[in-house]
């Protein structure tokens, strides 16, 4: 049984934009997220999700630099997002 995290990560935020990579004790909100997932019981893998917009060029990039798979979608269907991270990573349970 496959069970995958799925983060929501976007650049594009109207109260805190760019919230995601900001500094909190010294790391990127995202990789707090990131570490917390992975150190839940039962979950093999964790995607991170965010749009094909180029403002979330970053996150893609942090992922990357980071090891963390990262699916790219649609800006408006998040749905659409998660369907499709589940999906690239042959999830079980989400």
């Amino acid at each position: 049984m496959n069970v995958v995290a799925i983060i929501q990560a976007r650049m594009g935020s109207t109260r805190l934009p760019g919230k995601v990579l900001m500094s909190l004790g010294g790391h990127p909100v995202l990789e707090w997220c990131t570490r917390a997932c992975f150190a839940a019981p039962g979950v093999n893998d964790v995607y991170v999700a965010t749009s094909k917009l180029k403002a979330d060029d970053v996150i893609a990039t942090w992922c990357r630099e980071s090891g963390v798979p990262c699916y790219r979608g649609s800006e408006t269907d998040v749905l659409k997002r998660f369907v499709g991270a589940a999906t690239a990573s042959e999830a079980d349970i989400v």
